[in-house]
């Protein structure tokens, strides 16, 4: 549970509706014991004809006749030689107390109580209703404070957490996957504000709710209500044991529901391959053995929430009993010791008793509650540290104490000694070195897995080099501010990413102050105003999640457009044109040939046609480079390249 302490003190910014609902609960914890306090005995008095006036003035009466009587014994047992008048002169002593009580409420008796039975009775009743009207009140005012609480505290800690996720290091995305923050930042968010709400509600409620019963009980005699209460420890330690088993089986809750989101993740992104290869029941079935998998785990926490209901009531029921075996002999014989304990000062009365028996019933619906708050407080608690234990680990690519200047990129950029790995024994660049001069246009060609991307990963710094060192302009990026060095920098992929949106809405993403006139030279470079033009909605036509209303040609093009916009000092084009018609591929390179000779390319290709751009060839295997040249050099021609790039794959 401590995880969950730490979402409690991100909740104490709010600590005036803290402090309202805490306020809240006490007053209705007051009024309930009141209720049970004061009602039974009114009703009592009244069924006897009597009102709460002709009540004091016989205990006052029956005080002082017992107070003689105790004296006398005294007096008998002085006479006796070595008599031992403990017990007695505690008698005394709680029958003085008691006289002294019974008097100093008479006056406010005579002067303000009713005079007739029904009277009393009508009071009673109001005063029953006022509570009830006082309680109901205070109970819609904490709930609503605890529910500003909760909620405002869960939309801090998502926004806290999804702003820790965009700056988590991708090596740490890649091992978490995106299914399992889809469920952190929903289900587990969600398991912590029903956290929250029970523990600022019903959680501090219902046990002072039980004190002040418990309180009751015990002014009425406290020994006895240790006695009753011998019971309690052993239902908590079974409670324990359960809730150790319910914290297992809600982390593997969690698990199963990051594998329904995962399915339907992969599902909905590659339903045109599901359908193309009529894969549907198959998928169906994942489906079906996950969401299967998923009820057993949700059927095990419903186990175990459903066992601790009848724990606390079969405690609770073992409380009353006890108690009301004890009192029962205690009245019934009118003792006041038993098994030589000592229970209560005086005998007590059968309505003394009652009232006694009706607090510890008013604690046990409390500490029935109870169990049911338990089992949220575990899955709250269990989400939290699902929750911490994720977001706050170290990132790997680290903001350094004292960030170099990102410089203005006009130098060069240089891969010195570059030793990279995904995973620990899987070496991806080997010792590799490479430098690209300010304005120089770059192809990186080789086969999948060579090490291409890895280069423009490492480049962007979602990656640092295990070994070596990636310099800008002579300057470790190590040193950097990521996001410095990141707005020099445009990428764009075989696979366009974009947004749901509309097209003015993507195309200034990563420039929203360009002016409209920028807007339209940058489509017109890529040519895709071609297709806005023709749209009735121009640029603010939606073009759905990801872009799906449109073709993937479209989407490139949206994509080099947006990439212009930002104006960058490093273009890292891979593979940008491949979904383009050849027509559109011709002409957007000719468009981009004036467009990054002020700026350092990097062309990511195994098309012989997009190396119109480059000026500069780098082949590479296994993570070295094995053939570097210039487009310069002689016998440099589409055949060779062509023939180069069959051998690179």
């Amino acid at each position: 549970m401590r995880s969950f302490l730490k979402a409690i003190r991100v909740s104490l910014r709010y600590k005036w509706s803290i402090v309202g609902a805490i306020i809240s609960s006490l007053a209705i914890a007051l009024l309930w014991g009141a209720s049970i306090t004061t009602i039974y005995p009114f009703v009592r008095i009244v069924f006897r004809g009597e009102t709460v006036n002709i009540w004091v003035d016989r205990e006052i009466d029956k005080a002082s006749a017992n107070l003689e009587i105790v004296r006398a014994e005294i007096e008998e047992l002085e006479k006796t030689p070595d008599a031992d008048l403990t017990v007695k002169k505690s008698r005394l002593a709680a029958e003085e107390k008691a006289l002294e009580w019974f008097r100093s409420i008479q006056p406010v008796v005579q002067k303000h109580s009713p005079s007739t039975p029904f009277g009393t009775l009508a009071l009673a009743m109001g005063m029953l209703l006022l509570a009830t009207v006082l309680k109901g009140a205070f109970l819609v005012a904490g709930v609503v404070l605890v529910a500003r609480v909760s909620h405002r505290t869960v939309m801090d800690m998502r926004r806290r957490f999804y702003r820790d996720s965009l700056l988590m290091d991708q090596k740490r995305i890649d091992r978490i996957g995106t299914s399992n923050l889809m469920t952190m930042l929903t289900h587990n968010m969600n398991m912590v504000s029903g956290g929250l709400t029970a523990f600022y509600g019903k959680s501090i409620r219902e046990p002072l709710k039980m004190v002040a019963c418990l309180v009751g009980a015990a002014f009425i005699s406290w020994r006895l209500l240790l006695v009753s209460m011998l019971v309690v420890p052993f239902g908590a330690i079974a409670i324990h044991l359960i809730s150790k088993r319910m914290r297992r089986a809600t982390t593997n809750e969690m698990g199963g529901i990051s594998a329904v989101f995962q399915t339907l993740i992969e599902t909905f992104n590659a339903i045109k391959t599901v359908r193309i290869f009529t894969q549907e029941s198959r998928e169906r079935k994942r489906f079906k053995e996950e969401s299967r998998s998923l009820y057993q785990m949700g059927m095990r926490i419903s186990f175990f929430d459903a066992l601790l209901r009848p724990i606390t009531e079969i405690v609770g029921i073992l409380v009353v009993v006890i108690a009301i075996m004890t009192g029962a002999y205690l009245v019934l014989n009118q003792q006041t010791h038993l098994l030589g304990i000592q229970i209560s000062s005086r005998p007590m009365d059968p309505e003394l008793l009652m009232v006694f028996f009706a607090m510890l019933a008013g604690a046990a619906d409390p500490a029935r509650k109870m169990g049911e708050i338990y089992y949220v407080l575990v899955r709250g608690g269990t989400a939290c540290e699902r929750l911490f234990e994720t977001f706050d680990q170290e990132n790997k690519i680290r903001m350094p104490d004292k960030p170099i200047v990102v410089p203005e990129h006009n130098q060069n950029i240089e891969f010195r000694d570059v030793v990279f790995r995904y995973q620990q024994k899987t070496k991806v660049l080997g010792k590799l070195n490479l430098k690209i001069n300010f304005k120089q246009s770059v192809a990186i060609c080789g086969s999948n897995g060579s090490g291409k991307s890895s280069l423009v990963n490492l480049l962007c710094r979602f990656y640092d080099p295990n070994q070596g060192q990636v310099l800008l302009d002579g300057k470790d990026l190590s040193q950097m501010n990521p996001k410095k060095l990141r707005r020099q920098i445009a990428w764009v992929t075989q696979d366009a990413v974009l947004f749901k949106g509309t097209i003015w809405d993507n195309l200034t993403y990563a420039n929203p102050k360009a002016t409209k006139s920028e807007v339209v030279a940058a489509t017109e470079m890529v040519m895709v105003d071609e297709f806005i033009s023709k749209l009735p909605l121009g640029f603010d036509t939606d073009i759905g999640d990801a872009g799906k209303k449109l073709s993937g040609g479209q989407r490139q093009k949206l994509a080099l457009a947006r990439a212009i916009l930002s104006d960058p000092r490093i273009l890292i084009l891979d593979e940008a044109t491949s979904q383009m018609d050849v027509r559109s591929r011709q002409m957007v390179h000719e468009n981009l040939v004036d467009f990054i000779r002020d700026r350092t390319t990097i062309t990511i290709t195994h098309d012989a046609q997009s190396l119109v751009l480059a000026d500069r060839f780098v082949f590479l295997r296994e993570g070295r480079i094995y053939r570097d040249w210039s487009a310069s050099e002689p016998n440099t021609d589409s055949r060779v390249i062509q023939r180069l790039l069959a051998r690179a794959a």
